[in-house]
């Protein structure tokens, strides 16, 4: 490497090569850039991936002011803990399932919007307790260890009840959350 481009990473100098629409698109692109309190949220996460199986499993809600970084911590863990697909068995394995929150929240419309990430088919008269029992189901034969779900405050659109409501079916949401 030259002089003129020493203090340049080997990625950035490649660049250098390129036309300007490859490099402003490079510029443009998403970046993760660690900083303590995502690695603190991420450690935390990670830390859910191993907890054994029990009935009342953990939780973890990560909090902020809008455009700190929460969605983009989602992701990382997302695609950090890939689905695997086993050829042999024919299995899916999906240790981390990540959802959004509806913006109109209700018990049905958060187990349709479950369902339909998982790709099962849903019918149409199906009750609450139907939705629930097949998205567990799902949810147990691909392996998802952790269940994300981002825009959680969308909740708030609801009332009392159907906060109450959705909130328990989320899980318990009310641990120690970590501040972003």
């Amino acid at each position: 490497m030259n002089d003129e481009v020493s203090h340049l990473t080997a990625g950035a100098a490649a660049l250098l090569s390129e036309t300007n629409e490859r490099r402003i698109r490079t510029i443009r692109s998403r970046r993760w850039v660690l900083y303590p309190r995502a690695k603190q949220a991420l450690d935390r996460l990670s830390a859910l991936l191993d907890h054994p199986r029990g009935t009342r499993m953990p939780s973890v809600a990560i909090y902020g002011d809008s455009g700190m970084g929460k969605t983009m911590i989602m992701k990382r863990f997302r695609d950090e803990h890939p689905p695997s697909f086993n050829p042999l068995t024919g299995t899916l394995k999906t240790p981390v399932l990540a959802m959004e929150m509806t913006s109109r929240p209700g018990e049905r419309r958060f187990y349709a919007e479950l369902l339909t990430l998982l790709g099962a088919p849903q019918r149409p008269r199906a009750d609450i307790a139907q939705m629930e029992q097949a998205a567990l189901r799902i949810m147990e034969a691909i392996g998802v260890q952790v269940l994300v779900i981002d825009e959680l405050h969308n909740i708030l659109a609801g009332s009392y009840r159907e906060q109450r409501i959705v909130l328990n079916a989320d899980s318990e949401v009310n641990r120690p959350g970590i501040p972003i």
